[in-house]
């Protein structure tokens, strides 16, 4: 559940940031096509960027790949909000049930929306213009239209009207509008509690009828006729979920008719909204910065130690069954999360730092041999990395040949201070073959990670 909950913090927070851009820089500029693809860029990056985890920038050098089955680091964070906040929602029932309900209420508003149109399609007479179906349908509405169908009352307007309004209708048919409205009608069933959702879709829903209106002026028809059009239209039912000819009536989009944006500002816009979304994707998709370089010595070590003890008890790298944290690699990171604390003197004196800690679990799955193989620079945090970590519970032991045996395992755990390095996101564990060597990757999870 704690995955689910970092999800859609994370994916608000895109979301957030993407809309307030927009509606900052680009919102009042006419180039419609590429407003248009901004904004369906930021759905997709909410809805992917959460599940993408790249590191940036890794350690020049091949020592990391010294440190046989090296785990994925584990963040710890000094007063970070997310420690309570996080496992509190997770945990809370309140929260599920409360959350279940709202998606499903947008979900039945959706097909409710949908059921509603087409009983109005079995009461429509029904016409081909321009290769078109318009559905003549009786009542006072608004004309709208839904994929390749103008749903309109003819009798309503004349034919100089009537010629508008298909024109502006056609503009949604031929960009594929409805696309749009689905698309956004989906990500509503997840993301129904956060604003910005909400925000973006009357965002792109009015960029549409821009869109349409530019459309219709470039047809040949007068500005003051059409918006007199517009103002008749400014009352009349509207339904779900379509492309209204009436939404959003507002001075801005008066003022949309007619304004213009010079070249050079255009360009500048575009480049700033481009340089926005790469860097959101980025932040959001980058578990880490560069580590410091480990040095081969202590590889080296490790590898002299467990020949030198082979006479005694043989120690393994890589094994035919690898050793597994019970309950697996979820319960290890929920073992993390509930007994790291940050050292109280290491915060009040502004410590941070990267412990690598070296372990073995035995063949009869006890952790052994806990030990630092490089400091985090404080000793207290050096002390509660190997305090964790030797406070594991049994292991399933690693199996070769048929037979338990000794394997070799490092994790890093980083103590990071609130403003310091990113927080470390969230994935499945895998595992990398490097050439005669397997190393595998666990993500461990502590509290306060996203």
């Amino acid at each position: 559940m704690e995955y689910f909950i970092n999800y859609l913090l994370e994916s608000s927070l895109i979301l957030g940031v993407l809309a307030l851009f927009y509606r900052a820089v680009l919102h009042h500029e006419p180039f419609f096509k590429f407003n248009r693809i901004y904004l369906l860029l930021s759905l997709v990056l909410a809805a992917v960027v959460p599940f993408i985890h790249f590191s940036f920038l890794q350690t020049a050098s091949s020592n990391t790949e010294g440190f046989a089955n090296l785990l994925q680091a584990v963040n710890v964070y000094a007063d970070d909000m997310r420690e309570a906040v996080v496992p509190t929602i997770a945990q809370s029932k309140t929260f599920g049930w409360f959350y279940l309900a709202g998606a499903l209420g947008i979900f039945l508003r959706l097909i409710f929306g949908l059921i509603r149109l087409g009983g109005l399609s079995k009461k429509a007479n029904w016409i081909n213009y321009n290769g078109i179906r318009i559905a003549d349908l009786p009542g006072s509405f608004n004309a709208f239209s839904f994929f390749h169908v103008i749903f309109v009352n003819r009798s309503l307007y004349s034919d100089d009207d009537l010629d508008k309004i298909l024109v502006h209708e056609m503009s949604h048919v031929k960009h594929r509008h409805s696309l749009d409205v689905l698309l956004f009608e989906a990500i509503l069933i997840v993301q129904w509690f956060n604003p910005f959702a909400w925000w973006i879709k009357h965002l792109l829903r009015e960029l549409h009828e821009f869109q349409a209106d530019r459309s219709v002026l470039n047809k040949g028809t007068a500005i003051g006729s059409y918006k007199k059009l517009l103002l008749h239209e400014a009352t009349g039912a509207r339904l779900f979920p379509v492309n209204n000819f009436n939404q959003c009536i507002t001075k801005k989009r008066f003022k949309m008719m007619t304004n213009k944006t010079l070249k050079n500002k255009a360009f500048v816009k575009g480049l700033a909204a481009s340089l926005m979304i790469v860097s959101v994707a980025f932040f959001f998709a980058c578990d880490r910065i560069a580590d410091e370089e480990i040095h081969q010595s202590s590889f080296e070590e490790s590898q002299q130690n467990s020949l030198k003890g082979e006479e005694i008890e043989a120690t393994f790298f890589v094994v035919e069954v690898m050793p597994q944290f019970p309950g697996g690699d979820e319960e290890l990171r929920n073992f993390i999360a509930t007994n790291v604390k940050y050292p109280v003197d290491a915060k009040e004196q502004g410590k941070s730092g990267r412990v690598y800690v070296q372990f073995v679990v035995s063949k009869t799955g006890a952790v052994k041999d806990v030990k630092v193989v490089r400091s985090g620079g404080f000793e207290s945090i050096d002390e509660e990395a190997v305090r964790v970590v030797s406070a594991m519970p049994k292991w399933i032991p690693g199996m070769q040949r048929g037979k338990k045996v000794n394997v070799n395992y490092t994790i890093p755990i980083n103590f990071v201070l609130q403003g310091d390095s990113p927080v470390q996101k969230d994935v499945e564990p895998v595992a990398q073959e490097n050439d005669n060597e397997v190393t595998v990757v666990t993500y461990s999870k502590n509290k306060t990670l996203k």
